[in-house]
Protein backbone atom coordinates (compact mmCIF):
# COMPACT_ATOMS: atom_id res chain seq x y z
CA UNK A 1 0.00 0.00 0.00
CA UNK A 2 1.55 3.18 -1.08
CA UNK A 3 -0.09 7.23 -0.99
CA UNK A 4 -1.76 6.71 -4.13
CA UNK A 5 -3.56 3.98 -2.95
CA UNK A 6 -5.20 6.01 0.67
CA UNK A 7 -6.29 8.95 -1.94
CA UNK A 8 -7.82 7.21 -4.00
CA UNK A 9 -9.76 5.27 -0.89
CA UNK A 10 -11.44 7.20 1.17
CA UNK A 11 -11.81 4.09 4.00
CA UNK A 12 -7.83 4.50 4.32
CA UNK A 13 -8.01 8.05 4.77
CA UNK A 14 -10.78 8.02 7.31
CA UNK A 15 -8.14 5.26 8.99
CA UNK A 16 -5.40 7.43 8.02
CA UNK A 17 -7.22 10.52 9.92
CA UNK A 18 -8.05 8.39 13.30
CA UNK A 19 -4.32 7.19 13.77
CA UNK A 20 -3.37 10.47 13.33
CA UNK A 21 -5.87 12.15 15.58
CA UNK A 22 -5.38 9.70 17.90
CA UNK A 23 -1.22 9.81 17.85
CA UNK A 24 -1.37 13.54 18.30
CA UNK A 25 -4.19 13.29 21.54
CA UNK A 26 -1.93 10.76 22.65
CA UNK A 27 1.33 12.85 22.09
CA UNK A 28 -0.41 16.04 23.35
CA UNK A 29 -1.54 14.10 26.76
CA UNK A 30 1.60 13.63 27.30
CA UNK A 31 2.07 17.17 27.82
CA UNK A 32 -0.23 17.96 29.68
CA UNK A 33 0.68 18.33 33.74
CA UNK A 34 -1.92 15.68 35.27
CA UNK A 35 0.34 13.14 32.69
CA UNK A 36 3.28 14.97 33.88
CA UNK A 37 1.96 15.38 37.67
CA UNK A 38 1.57 11.46 37.10
CA UNK A 39 4.46 10.64 35.86
CA UNK A 40 5.91 12.20 38.60
CA UNK A 41 4.11 11.05 41.09
CA UNK A 42 5.30 7.39 39.55
CA UNK A 43 9.16 8.46 39.29
CA UNK A 44 8.40 9.72 43.54
CA UNK A 45 6.57 5.89 44.45
CA UNK A 46 9.67 4.20 43.02
CA UNK A 47 12.42 6.10 44.59
CA UNK A 48 10.53 5.32 47.65
CA UNK A 49 10.27 2.02 47.15
CA UNK A 50 14.34 2.15 46.50
CA UNK A 51 14.85 4.30 49.45
CA UNK A 52 12.35 1.28 51.64
CA UNK A 53 14.24 -1.44 50.02
CA UNK A 54 17.68 0.26 51.10
CA UNK A 55 16.38 0.80 54.60
CA UNK A 56 14.91 -2.38 54.92
CA UNK A 57 18.31 -4.20 54.21
CA UNK A 58 20.52 -1.97 56.39
CA UNK A 59 17.60 -2.96 59.17
CA UNK A 60 18.16 -6.72 58.13
CA UNK A 61 21.71 -6.05 58.48
CA UNK A 62 21.44 -4.89 61.55
CA UNK A 63 19.23 -7.48 63.07
CA UNK A 64 21.90 -9.71 61.92
CA UNK A 65 24.32 -8.52 63.76
CA UNK A 66 22.26 -7.76 67.03
CA UNK A 67 21.38 -11.37 66.76
CA UNK A 68 25.32 -12.47 66.49
CA UNK A 69 25.94 -10.17 69.43
CA UNK A 70 23.29 -12.10 71.34
CA UNK A 71 23.91 -15.54 70.61
CA UNK A 72 27.98 -14.46 71.70
CA UNK A 73 26.75 -12.83 74.84
CA UNK A 74 24.76 -15.85 75.52
CA UNK A 75 27.27 -18.47 75.11
CA UNK A 76 29.79 -16.09 77.12
CA UNK A 77 27.01 -16.44 79.69
CA UNK A 78 26.83 -20.25 79.68
CA UNK A 79 30.38 -20.72 79.93
CA UNK A 80 30.76 -18.47 82.84
CA UNK A 81 27.58 -19.83 84.48
CA UNK A 82 29.50 -23.50 83.71
CA UNK A 83 32.54 -22.05 85.67
CA UNK A 84 30.52 -20.46 88.19
CA UNK A 85 29.06 -23.98 89.00
CA UNK A 86 32.35 -25.62 88.67
CA UNK A 87 33.87 -23.47 91.19
CA UNK A 88 30.82 -24.46 93.37
CA UNK A 89 31.45 -27.82 93.54
CA UNK A 90 34.88 -26.99 93.90
CA UNK A 91 34.47 -24.83 97.48
CA UNK A 92 32.01 -27.45 98.54
CA UNK A 93 34.71 -29.95 98.22
CA UNK A 94 37.36 -27.72 99.52
CA UNK A 95 34.73 -26.73 102.73
CA UNK A 96 34.38 -30.72 103.13
CA UNK A 97 38.07 -31.42 103.30
CA UNK A 98 38.19 -28.25 105.71
CA UNK A 99 35.58 -30.03 107.87
CA UNK A 100 37.36 -32.95 108.22
CA UNK A 101 40.93 -31.08 108.53
CA UNK A 102 39.15 -29.50 111.09
CA UNK A 103 38.05 -32.20 113.11
CA UNK A 104 41.57 -33.96 112.51
CA UNK A 105 42.98 -31.24 113.92
CA UNK A 106 40.57 -31.12 117.35
CA UNK A 107 41.23 -34.72 117.14
CA UNK A 108 45.35 -34.16 117.20
CA UNK A 109 44.58 -31.18 119.90
CA UNK A 110 43.02 -34.14 122.62
CA UNK A 111 46.14 -36.48 121.94
CA UNK A 112 48.60 -33.49 122.89
CA UNK A 113 46.38 -32.64 126.04
CA UNK A 114 46.00 -36.20 126.97
CA UNK A 115 50.03 -36.62 126.04
CA UNK A 116 51.28 -33.58 127.89
CA UNK A 117 49.15 -34.67 130.86
CA UNK A 118 50.54 -38.04 130.94
CA UNK A 119 54.18 -36.26 130.80
CA UNK A 120 53.07 -33.74 133.97
CA UNK A 121 51.36 -36.18 135.57
CA UNK A 122 53.15 -37.36 138.96
CA UNK A 123 54.77 -40.50 139.11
Amino acid sequence: MDIGDIAGNPIAQLMFLILSAAGGYKVWRAQQPTEAKERADSEGQIAALGTWKELLEGERAARVKAEERADKFAAERNEAMQQVWEMRGQLKAMNEALTAQTSELASLRDQVRQLKEQIHAPQ
